[in-house]
């Protein structure tokens, strides 16, 4: 009886442990969760802007829920200030096939998001039907990771965005 019992008990041991060194590998193969993925080859290009905010043309950028595009970096630099007053600066290049000639981000203040594609007149020409969160999260569409951002800091009305 002993012995059976030996056996049984090195039989199950192998079987756990086939079990878990599967289910590990799996989950290092799978386990991806979309807030960890890392941005993916989107190039940054140098930037280092100064933003006073008691200039006429910046003033809106004090109240949350604002935005503004600026030249720098590759493609351009979107800066928004968000609703949850925390500030934000992304390079404008889509994170799905950074390379591709109408991969430009742009804010889509109706429905409180980011999308990716360019405009024609004033019909909006969607890339790859990427969308992302005000924090450049991707919500929809191919791209997986999130949007490169830019160093930003504010000091009373002046804010300040670098790499």
């Amino acid at each position: 009886m002993a012995e059976k019992l030996k056996k049984d008990s090195t039989i199950m041991n192998k079987s756990t442990l086939w079990a878990v060194s599967f289910f590990s590998i799996l989950s290092v193969f799978s386990g991806c969760d979309k807030s960890r993925r890392v941005t993916e080859n989107i190039p940054k290009g140098l930037v280092n802007l100064i933003i006073d905010l008691d200039l006429p043309s910046y003033m809106h950028l004090s109240n949350v829920g604002t935005h503004a595009y600026f030249d720098g970096g590759v493609r351009g630099v979107l800066i928004i200030h968000d609703f949850d007053d925390q500030w934000y600066a992304f390079e404008r290049t889509c994170a799905y096939q950074p390379g591709n000639q109408c991969s430009n981000i742009w804010v889509d203040s109706i429905n409180i998001q980011l999308k990716c594609g360019n405009y024609k007149g004033t019909e909006f020409e969607p890339c790859c039907k990427s969308t992302y969160m005000y924090q450049g999260f991707p919500l929809s569409g191919p791209a997986a990771g999130r949007l490169a951002q830019y160093t930003i800091s504010r000091n009373g009305n002046v804010v300040q965005v670098y790499n």
